[in-house]
């Protein structure tokens, strides 16, 4: 191998070395990038977007609540919450080492028929291997929780007594828990009898 050769090589090898670092550093960068997606996903009920952000499981950690799915298992939440058509925002957010730091506010019809405002809480997105390895609340900013309890309690005693045919849907975490729910709040708002719920749910 003559010396020019041997300089292109170095020259080559040294271009590679350098687009590697670079490409570490942006990663860096866009961790941010990974929280905005995450919520964007959030935002359009996608599904595959959300679990795709994640590195292997999908773990939420609500104060001492822990709470662990597969990527198949987290579908019947995901298709919950989804019902309700929440909307996300990002109010607040800062990086330390591997770790966000956010403030979300949260809001959907369920939300507000609870407690009247959206609800916010203190966020920490953990980061590894350029994905989300787990996301913990670790404290409520804004929930009312006197106020949440009560308006919980009337709409599950006056549908218990109204339309027993939704006995249960306030536990039910799947997507036709989610629409007894709907169909509970639409009722107790318009305190009108309806067609029953079983006619109306596909």
């Amino acid at each position: 191998m003559n010396i020019f050769n041997f300089k292109k090589i170095a020259v080559l090898i040294f271009c590679i070395a350098v687009a590697i670092s670079c490409g570490q550093k942006r990663k860096k960068i866009d961790k941010a990038q990974i929280a905005e997606d995450y919520i964007d996903a959030l935002n359009a009920s996608d599904y595959n977007q959300v679990v795709g952000l994640f590195l292997d499981s999908i773990r939420f950690n609500e104060m001492d609540y822990k709470r662990t799915f597969t990527k198949k298992d987290y579908h019947s939440l995901f298709q919950w919450d989804s019902v309700f058509a929440p909307k996300y925002r990002i109010l607040d957010l800062r990086e330390d080492g591997d770790d966000l730091y956010l403030k979300v506010s949260k809001e959907c019809d369920r939300i507000l028929f609870l407690q009247d405002s959206p609800f916010i809480t203190n966020e920490i997105m953990k980061i590894k291997q350029g994905a989300i390895q787990s996301i913990d609340i670790v404290e409520y900013v804004d929930f009312n929780d006197s106020l949440w309890a009560a308006n919980r309690k009337s709409l599950v005693s006056w549908i218990d007594e109204h339309h027993p045919e939704l006995d249960g849907f306030i536990y039910d975490q799947t997507k036709q828990g989610a629409l007894k729910f709907q169909k509970a709040m639409e009722l107790y708002r318009n305190k009108k009898d309806s067609i029953p719920v079983q006619e109306n749910i596909k």
